[in-house]
């Protein structure tokens, strides 16, 4: 029944008769691959959690034919018969269209969930619809639903009746955090777009869930709203209870509102979710399904303006270094052993017309509440680290570049260079003092300022600025007893722009983002460490290629350019991003006078959005000068890189499985001058039991290339073949401890070989503990791991260089933990723990014999050609006819542990109190023997660095 009488179409859901019964997993992880190709393949595995509304399934990311430039827009045609989906024709959002109505109150309401007040004792809406396990049934358990709202707020009720209450699964977990129990979200399409939705949920525990939806599917927990939900149990099941704020909700002044709502029901032991009306699993429409909501009339948009003023003090205890031999008998100044400073600054949210808000910083607190993870990085390419800061987290759906209208993309030994990442804006300085003794260097740049508007100008654009000033950073030095001030990053102003317009009922959209970086050029020594300007633009879109959505082509181009002095330029150009210096490279080379460089990108994808049949091709390359590193990120350049992807996909249930797929990708790399430097294959097996306990496994096999980046700007060298497993076991995600076990093998003709196996668990003692995480140990045979290089005219082969390898035997244990324990909704404690070992040892130093090659001049095979000269800690190497020089030893033993303790108490809506307490243990010594005990020992003996933080936040609004 309808609350207040709506008339109701639903389709003939209740007999079932043109929908398909068809099951599917409730599991809550998405497994990527990423294929990292040096001589034998490594191939990380990644596990994370993904609690998306309305969408959580595992994505066999999988693999189809052997050359990716095949395909011509005739093919569009044959590939939609060879594909076309073959199921029962499922109710469309027409036939299942459905009306709800809000009704204004004048009475208060308590949010305790116990739903006392006169306005929930009426018929609300009911007749929810499984998605899982039984799609398109009628839910198990009934559901009845509410809407009444106020001047103020909209306020929103649920009963969930359960027929065996003492099941109800009741955790209670931090905010966002994911915990296994019941659920109940809401989904608010304020805007009526169809494709942008606001998310609200709460557990039968009482843990709190909000997030933003945009691009009708992508739904990010990065929004946090201020809002109020609470739940009761009782013999009927259990109750909720919302009230939000019409200030959360961005929407447009009107007589009459009418707004798009949907409801979505866990019932966890049975592994079911149930909404208003039907979401297939056979494709990605979320939003565009959503019920209207009409009755809400009288009310205003309210001002949005929130202010958050914040205090913060902080104490470090960090264990003075060794004396320096300059400063014999003298302790470091810098480190008195207690360190105390406050700060306090303030953020400010203004809402501006419609559903634009501005979004201020005032001497910011960007610092991060969790530590990133430690990492051993033996390539040559950065590490790139998720953003955490909130503000610019929030509001990141408009920004994001690239990826419209295709719902899912894949993607094989490519990574989209950013135009923008925000990490940029506040990152540890790029100097470093230039006299003599003891240091004292900021970890971070300090971000004067920040501003950011955001939101829909229009019913189909959309609009994201974001503008930042950091300040000049200075290292002090003490020499002696002398001190000195040295300038280590210049003053920089950053500007970002991104706009996206939607047509035709976005099954077309077009957009452009802009971004500006220009440093101040002052110090000689600075400019030529940085660019002094760079800019980029991008042209993004999609367009469906027929009327019911099935397949659709997306998009992107761009543009780059860096300026900066001559000496800056040469250092970018020999950068790891480029090497221009390869010598046998003929399509580029160094310019020595340059002052700029000019380059440019793109991707294309065609998708295969529905049905069980699913293909996906793309095609990308990124020019040799095209550079977004000042405000973007991206690895390497001169890179042509396309493959063709399908697979099918069932969610048909037979006598052993609940779900099954099978799929096949081939790829291949080039670079600008024409060489095939990557050619791979890969098969992708998945499959879930009637039990919830499932798996996937991928084989791989790797042609043989020529590698462009092994020598590190040197000649090619050639990669042999090599093959490669992966898998995973997982098991039934509804149980309090339960987990995944992954391994990967591999080994290649050139005697390279690599073992990685893992454990990831989650087990959950009580409603309001849960501990995760989960140990990793791996073995790395790498028959030939760069060291270095030296000139030298005398190797005439190798273009006056030496190309110096090692055999690299790498053993690495590691462990992550996290201890969740939420006491209230809005009072919680977590602990994050990660120790990590990491060993190389070194044999078999060689020099690569001549290009195109995988042929070695062994220095150990040749009479007096090394030694190891203890004292000096490192190898005298002698080639033939040559000149000595000498090599320091590479090997490593590498030991950290990262402790960080957060409790997050939300003691009003909006405003928060955190104390932090982080601890840091690193040590490193030249080592390759691996010793567990040892270095446990090693590392509990030494004393740590400590960091205890306090910050208060109060939230303001009228």
């Amino acid at each position: 029944m309808v609350e207040g009488g709506s008339k109701v179409k639903r389709g003939t859901h209740k007999g079932a008769t043109h929908v398909q019964h068809a099951p599917s997993p409730n599991v809550r992880r998405t497994y990527t691959f990423f294929l990292k190709k040096r001589n034998c393949i490594s191939f990380a595995h990644s596990t994370y959690l993904k609690h998306m509304f309305f969408e959580k399934r595992i994505r066999a990311r999988g693999p189809i034919a052997r050359c990716f430039c095949c395909f011509v827009p005739y093919s569009i045609l044959f590939l939609n018969l060879v594909f076309a989906d073959t199921t029962t024709v499922r109710q469309t959002p027409d036939e299942l269209a459905r009306i709800l109505n809000a009704v204004r109150t004048k009475e208060p309401i308590t949010v305790d969930g116990r739903l006392l007040e006169s306005v929930w004792q009426r018929p609300g809406a009911s007749g929810f619809i499984q998605r899982e396990p039984l799609e398109g049934q009628p839910a198990s358990e009934q559901t009845e639903v509410w809407f009444v709202y106020d001047d103020a707020a909209l306020y929103v009720a649920a009963r969930m009746y359960d027929s065996s209450p003492d099941q109800i699964v009741a955790r209670l977990g931090r905010k966002d955090g994911g915990v296994e129990s019941d659920w109940i979200y809401v989904g608010i399409d304020a805007a009526l777009d169809r494709r942008t939705a606001y998310v609200f949920g709460v557990s039968a525990g009482g843990a709190l869930f909000d997030g933003y939806i945009s691009d009708d599917t992508r739904l990010t927990s990065t929004w946090d709203g201020v809002w109020d939900a609470d739940v009761q149990r009782d013999h009927l099941g259990w109750s909720a209870e919302f009230r939000i704020p019409f200030s959360q909700l961005r929407f447009s002044e009107k007589e009459q509102y009418v707004w798009g709502v949907e409801f979505l029901r866990e019932v966890r032991r049975k592994s079911e979710e149930s909404l208003l009306v039907l979401h297939p699993r056979n494709d990605q429409i979320r939003v565009s399904r959503y019920t209207e909501l009409h009755g809400i009339e009288g009310i205003k948009p309210p001002k949005r303006i929130e202010v958050l003023p914040y205090v913060t003090g902080t104490r470090k205890f960090v264990e003075p270094p060794l004396v320096h031999s300059f400063n014999v008998g003298r302790k470091d100044p810098f480190v008195v052993g207690r360190d105390m400073n406050a700060n306090l600054g303030a953020d400010m949210k203004i809402g501006l017309t419609g559903e634009l808000t501005l979004d201020l910083a005032i001497n910011p607190d960007f610092a991060q509440v969790e530590v990133d993870p430690a990492v051993v990085n033996l390539s040559a390419y950065e590490i790139r680290f998720s953003e955490r800061r909130p503000f610019f987290i929030e509001g990141e759906s408009i920004l994001n570049f690239g990826r419209g209208g295709a719902t899912s993309y894949e993607n094989y030994n490519w990574s989209d260079p950013s135009f923008f990442y925000s990490r940029r804006i506040g990152r540890a300085p790029q100097g470093s003092v230039s006299h003599t003794g003891f240091q004292n260097t900021p970890d971070r740049t300090t971000i004067l300022g920040a501003a950011k508007v955001s939101g829909k100008v229009s019913e189909s654009w959309y609009l994201a600025a974001l503008t930042a000033l950091t300040d000049r950073e200075h290292g002090e030095v003490d020499s002696a007893g002398v001190r000195f001030r040295d300038a280590i990053e210049p003053r920089a102003f950053y500007t970002v722009v991104r706009a996206r317009k939607e047509m035709n009922d976005a099954r077309q959209g077009v957009g452009v983002v802009s971004t500006f970086l220009e440093r101040e050029n002052k110090d000689p020594r600075l400019t030529n460490l940085v660019n002094h300007r760079a800019l980029s633009l991008g042209i993004d879109g999609w367009t469906f290629l027929d009327e019911n959505r099935d397949w659709v082509l997306t998009g992107w181009t761009g543009i780059s350019r860096v300026t900066g002095t001559v000496q800056r330029m040469l250092a970018l150009q020999q950068s790891s991003t480029h090497y221009f210096q390869r010598p046998d490279a003929n399509h580029v080379g160094i310019d020595s006078n340059a002052t700029s460089l000019t380059g440019w990108a793109s991707r294309f994808w065609l998708n295969k959005e529905k049905g069980k049949w699913r293909f996906n091709a793309a095609l990308g390359a990124i020019h040799p000068q095209f550079e977004t590193n000042d405000v973007g990120f991206h690895g390497r350049t001169d890179y042509v890189n396309g493959h063709i992807w399908g697979g099918y996909f069932s969610y048909d249930p037979d006598d052993a499985f609940r779900t099954k797929s099978i799929a096949a990708v081939a790829f291949r790399e080039y670079n600008f001058g024409g060489t095939k430097i990557g050619e791979t294959y890969n098969l992708v097996l998945q499959g879930q039991l009637l039990s919830y306990w499932g798996g996937y496994a991928v084989l791989g096999l790797n042609e043989p290339a020529l590698d462009d980046q092994r020598t590190r700007g040197g000649p090619l060298m050639k990669t042999l073949r090599s093959n490669f497993f992966h898998g995973s076991v997982y098991s039934d995600s509804r149980e309090p401890l339960n987990g995944s076990v992954y391994t990967t093998l591999a080994r290649g003709l050139s005697g390279s070989w690599f073992v990685s196996s893992g454990i990831n668990f989650s087990w959950s003692p009580s409603a309001t503990v849960r501990v995760s995480g989960g140990p990793s140990y791996f073995l790395n045979h790498n028959a030939a791991q760069h060291i270095t290089t030296r000139t030298d005219p005398v190797a005439s082969s190798t273009f006056g260089k030496r190309y110096i390898f090692g055999t690299l035997d790498q053993k690495q244990i590691a462990a992550t933990l996290r201890l969740d324990w939420t006491f209230t909704p809005r009072l919680s404690f977590q602990l994050f723990l990660q120790p990590l070992i990491s060993s190389g040892r070194y044999t078999d130093i060689k020099e690569l014999q001549a290009p195109r090659t995988f042929s070695f001049n062994h220095y150990e095979q040749l009479p007096d050609s090394i030694f190891y000269d203890t004292s000096a800690k490192g190898y005298t190497i002698v080639p033939a006819g040559a000149s000595k020089f000498n090599l320091d030893d590479p090997n490593f033993n590498f030991k950290s542990l990262r402790a960080n303790a957060v409790i997050r108490w939300e003691y009003m809506p909006g405003s928060t109190l955190y104390v932090v307490w982080t601890n840091e243990k690193v040590d490193f010594e030249k080592r390759g023997e691996f010793s567990f005990n040892r270095d446990v020992k090693v590392l509990l003996r030494d004393r740590p660095d400590n960091v205890f933080a306090i910050k208060l936040t109060y939230w303001l609004s009228p």
